[in-house]
């Protein structure tokens, strides 16, 4: 059997405000201080039940997009790791 992915980031309850008590539907990932993305539970509509995972890119690449970076996933583990991957794909690409 494959051992679950285990994130490598550090990943933090979302908050936009002080009106906004943060949840474990909606988390904001970063590498030090680097925000790499985010992914949040889908509570209604078609997706409903679904994860959002929504990948940012780092400054050097934001001309020279890489596709996908967001989509749905059926756990908040695999949406975490499809934020990580892609982020080390981007930073992979700068390295180059």
């Amino acid at each position: 059997m494959t051992e679950p992915y285990q994130p490598r980031y550090q990943w933090k309850r979302t908050q936009l405000d002080e009106n906004d008590p943060p949840t474990d539907l909606d988390w904001c990932g970063f590498d030090g201080m680097a925000y790499i993305g985010r992914i949040r539970k889908d509570t209604a509509g078609p997706t409903a039940g679904k994860w959002q995972w929504a990948a940012a890119y780092p400054r050097e690449l934001r001309d020279k997009r890489i596709l996908p970076n967001t989509g749905f996933v059926d756990t908040a583990r695999i949406a975490t790791q499809m934020v990580e991957e892609f982020w080390d794909r981007a930073l992979s690409r700068i390295k180059d």
